[in-house]
């Protein structure tokens, strides 16, 4: 009944295991360096030493696990064994990825009779459970639903910007007609009422055309960033701009001070429409990265309380009912609307 955390002497991972910590959960550290986890261990925590490319060393180091962590990315390019190892050990498995392209290959490929819930953080949890919910203000079938985030003030780790260099120069998609089509960065735009005003958003690589279709009968289904409209234009430059992105990662501090992070606000906006009608919803918060650990622990305390409505590779508003699991979520995360 304990939890596994990869990749927890990383940014992210330290955050992970203070919330561990604080919500009393049996941890087991894994990553590469023994003495780096050594170090960071506490009385009575296990550590076991494995690489996120060594399925071997995976599987022993998740045996006997109730549920494994994930923080190690970018997880595309380290490939799918913590995956399988967890499934393979009958653990359920929860990430931090913020990779759309991942995260279609987790659903493409991986069969389990545990839960596997892929990015379970900031990226992008509050775009699937704020789509839910204004879907259920909706009767019968959704023509539409638009999901759209804006962020102030959020700076970032090294890993972040290592897999925003990895992500700008993948493929992406969204969900038109009732099925997955190709897209891109600023291939569409539109204008959204925040409760701020109306603001331009451009099309981004959120999950949300991959997520929501999966609990809500939906035609269209895409994800928007706030970003000026010259943003757009600039999008077929990505890929020429991801290597200097990934170069520039290797320098500047670890992560955000905990100060930074606290005047760091985000608001995400969902708008479904159909022949029933119209819904909406809106979610706040502050520091992502703190909202990120708690996902993850109350992911995990859900998961270990057997509360996943399923099992396999599941949406956020699909393992779990998404107003239950926001009220849990305080004082970094509430409902608006």
């Amino acid at each position: 009944m304990s939890l596994a955390i990869l990749g927890v002497t990383g940014f992210t991972g330290r955050l992970v295991l203070d919330q561990a910590r604080r919500a009393g959960l049996q941890v087991r550290l894994v990553g590469r360096r023994g003495d780096a986890l050594e170090a960071l261990a506490g009385a009575g925590e296990e550590v076991r030493v494995a690489d996120a490319r060594d399925d071997e060393s995976l599987r022993a180091a998740f045996t006997g696990i109730g549920v494994v962590a994930s923080l190690a990315g970018p997880f595309l390019e380290l490939g799918l064994g913590p995956v399988k190892a967890a499934v393979d050990a009958g653990a359920d498995y929860l990430d931090t990825s913020g990779e759309q392209q991942w995260v279609g290959l987790v659903h493409a490929e991986i069969q389990a009779e545990t839960v596997v819930l892929p990015a379970f953080g900031f990226d992008y949890v509050p775009g699937d459970l704020a789509a839910r919910l204004a879907a259920e203000k909706v009767e019968g079938t959704l023509d539409e639903i638009v999901v759209a985030y804006s962020v102030k003030g959020v700076g970032t780790s090294r890993g972040t910007r290592r897999t925003i260099g990895r992500v700008m120069g993948q493929k992406q998609v969204a969900w038109q007609d009732s099925r997955l089509v190709p897209s891109g960065f600023g291939a569409t735009t539109r204008t959204v009422r925040f409760p701020f005003g109306e603001r331009t958003v451009v099309e981004w690589g959120g999950t949300e055309p991959l997520t929501v279709p999966r609990h809500t009968d939906v035609r269209d289904v895409r994800s928007y960033i706030r970003a000026p409209g010259i943003a757009a234009k600039a999008g077929s430059l990505s890929r020429l701009a991801a290597p200097f992105v990934r170069a520039a990662s290797r320098v500047g501090p670890s992560g955000p001070s905990e100060e930074s992070r606290r005047k760091s606000r985000f608001t995400v906006v969902a708008e479904a429409r159909g022949p029933g009608g119209t819904g909406r919803a809106v979610v706040d918060g502050t520091d992502v990265y703190g909202l990120t650990a708690l996902l993850i622990i109350r992911g995990a305390e859900a998961l270990l309380a057997g509360e996943a409505r399923g099992t396999g590779v599941l949406a956020p508003a699909e393992a779990f009912d998404a107003r239950t699991l926001a009220g849990r979520l305080e004082p970094y995360l509430r409902i608006v609307e």
